[in-house]
């Protein structure tokens, strides 16, 4: 395997698969789960440069944010109560505690089930 310790972080990247959820109605409102991505961007100063999103019928959303830090996605799948969500940003955070808050108001705001998000540090 390739080691090469003259890499920076290049940000972190959270995936989460947020299951279980209870907050059924959230998963097919544009505007709340906008809603929702704007207090993050909001809390943590993240800054939305364009958003794109598309609701299918029967059921789910797809949004993203695109950031001048990196991107937000989100993909919900109502029918399984599953939503699908990442978050890269550049910032370089000296721990995860930003990305396990985020995660941690996600899992709250869905009345999900508590998991662990997967947190990874991207490297140029």
């Amino acid at each position: 395997m390739y080691s090469d310790s003259s890499k920076s972080i290049s940000g972190k990247h959270m995936i989460c698969d947020i299951h279980g959820i209870k907050n059924k109605e959230l998963l097919e409102s544009l505007e709340n789960i906008k809603r929702v991505l704007d207090t993050i961007c909001e809390t943590h100063q993240y800054s939305i440069l364009g958003k794109l999103e598309h609701k299918f019928h029967p059921e789910g959303i797809t949004i993203i944010y695109l950031l001048s830090e990196s991107h937000i996605s989100v993909h919900t799948f109502p029918e399984r109560e599953y939503i699908a969500l990442d978050i890269y940003t550049c910032r370089e955070y000296p721990d995860n505690q930003t990305y396990l808050k985020i995660y941690d108001y996600l899992v709250n705001v869905f009345d999900a089930v508590r998991e662990n998000p997967q947190i990874i540090d991207r490297n140029f």
